[in-house]
């Protein structure tokens, strides 16, 4: 029999169920995330000269986990070089470096605010907290050596406290960084962390949950239902893909999402590779040293099928070898979205070398701000599709009404008109007096008597509400009147 290998990593309960990070486009300067609910609220806050943590810095946090796991899972501070991160992620070192060393910066200066929903886990059972923490106490990135006049390797990353704490309590959740690595950066990667924490509450491997409910924990925060719909759709499809989900459907009359788990020992690296690791000691784990050959690790690399629809968009007859590397290489680092947009507004915006103007757009992004007004005139139009719809509604409703009252008035008119003489003189009365100290009874006397034959109407039988009274009804109620 073949040997399992295992490559666990795990995440903190809180850290897993929460959304500490934002995959926009354009990541908001300070509050990234902010919600409430009956159990507490939460929000993100982070410094606005390093930004809000992203996809990127969600894979290096992940890459800290799983390193921390293959070392025993020491109380003491991790020493990590970025080629060890980098390595974790399966990029390249030379490559990352910088990417890495900006992500920790980033990680290290976010300031997560709690509400009374962090839990902490210890002898007393799970309670709920108010608290404010950075993902690392303290991030000592690596510095010069003045001696050798050359760049240490290792960095220094503390946990904050009450993670570390909820840790050594065993209150985290193991995953596994096959399949992390076999998605996609973002979105894909935290829908597979939530549902691996959810897969406890699925029933015949079906995990269902309302769609405001998912849009808040990964986070989702698009406006407009349709673009968030897509976004649940394309994110979910790449864990079907990858072999994790079995299926995913939306039901739009009960705006539930259903997620259909693949057989439990499926694994993107083959079944004689895979173990399961909830519920194993970690002893256990780190004590069978014998992790997968590198080869056998997925990598995720841009399928020749998507590479190709990208190069058929660009404005060229015939697409050089060199181009279609470098859409390859932005394609594996920044995804097909940020590649296709640039291509678009290239093929919009270029006036002259074609080929050159590209290059520029992704390497800078042009096309970020140019992409996000177009969502917004988007939106702009949903959102007042939505408001003349409401108006619609509106009307046809008024318009419902207005039947239904028209119904009423007919059906009163008639009680009315058979009430005897003495309910009729007893209004009539009734309304004198109310009226006779009114320096214009002569105009008042109508509606007040009208207002008695309605009570007297109601009270014998009747359940009419005052928008009967049209001046045609008090018209014919007084002309109906007997007087002594």
């Amino acid at each position: 029999m073949k040997k399992k290998y295992l490559e666990p990593y795990v995440k903190e309960n809180n850290l897993l169920q929460l959304s500490l990070f934002y995959f926009s486009k354009r990541p908001p300067k300070n509050t990234a995330v902010e919600w409430e609910d009956e159990r507490g609220s939460y929000k993100l806050c982070c410094d606005c000269r390093k930004g809000v943590p992203g996809g990127l810095e969600q894979d290096v946090f992940t890459a800290a986990m799983r390193i921390w796991v293959k070392r025993g899972m020491p109380s003491d501070p991790l020493d990590v070089s970025y080629s060890d991160l980098a390595r974790e992620l399966n990029v390249s070192p030379r490559d990352w470096n910088r990417k890495i060393k900006k992500s920790l910066e980033k990680l290290g200066l976010a300031r997560y605010v709690f509400e009374e929903c962090f839990i902490v886990a210890d002898d007393e059972g799970n309670n709920r907290i108010s608290t404010n923490f950075s993902l690392f106490d303290y991030a000592i990135l690596f510095s010069e050596d003045k001696d050798k006049n050359k760049k240490k390797g290792k960095s220094k990353l503390a946990l904050a406290e009450l993670v570390r704490k909820n840790l050594e309590s065993k209150y985290y959740q193991y995953l596994d960084m096959a399949w992390y690595r076999a998605l996609p950066s973002g979105l894909p990667r935290r829908l597979y962390e939530f549902l691996e924490k959810k897969r406890y509450l699925a029933n015949n491997n079906m995990f269902v949950i309302s769609e405001k409910n998912i849009c808040r924990w990964l986070p989702i925060v698009r406006k407009n239902p349709t673009e968030r719909r897509k976004t649940l759709n394309k994110t979910s499809g790449h864990l079907i893909n990858a072999g994790y989900l079995k299926d995913y459907f939306f039901d739009k009359k009960k705006k539930l999402c259903f997620f259909s788990y693949s057989a439990a020992d499926t694994s993107p690296i083959g079944e004689e590779n895979q173990e399961q690791v909830i519920d194993i000691c970690p002893k256990n784990i780190i004590a069978n040293k014998s992790y997968p050959p590198k080869e056998t690790v997925p990598k995720a690399l841009p399928e020749s099928t998507e590479l190709d629809r990208l190069a058929s968009l660009l404005r060229l007859k015939r697409v050089p070898k060199a181009t279609k590397n470098i859409l390859a290489n932005y394609l594996k680092e920044e995804g097909i979205a940020y590649v296709e947009r640039n291509i678009l507004y290239a093929n919009e915006k270029a006036k002259s070398s074609y080929s050159n103007y590209l290059g520029k757009c992704l390497d800078n992004d042009y096309a970020e701000a140019w992409q996000e007004e177009k969502e917004q005139k988007q939106d702009n139009l949903f959102d007042l599709n939505e408001e003349l719809k409401k108006k619609e509604e509106k009307e046809e409703e008024k318009k419902k009404r207005e039947k239904e009252l028209e119904k009423l008035r007919t059906e009163f008119l008639e009680k009315a008109e058979k009430l005897s003489g003495v309910f009729k003189r007893m209004a009539l009365e009734n309304a004198e007096r109310e009226v006779q100290d009114s320096p214009s009874k002569q105009f008042a006397i109508k509606p007040a008597y009208s207002n008695r034959i309605l009570d007297i109407v109601n009270e014998i039988g009747g359940s009419y509400p005052k928008e009967v009274l049209t001046v045609d009804v008090m018209k014919k109620l007084w002309s109906q009147k007997i007087e002594e």
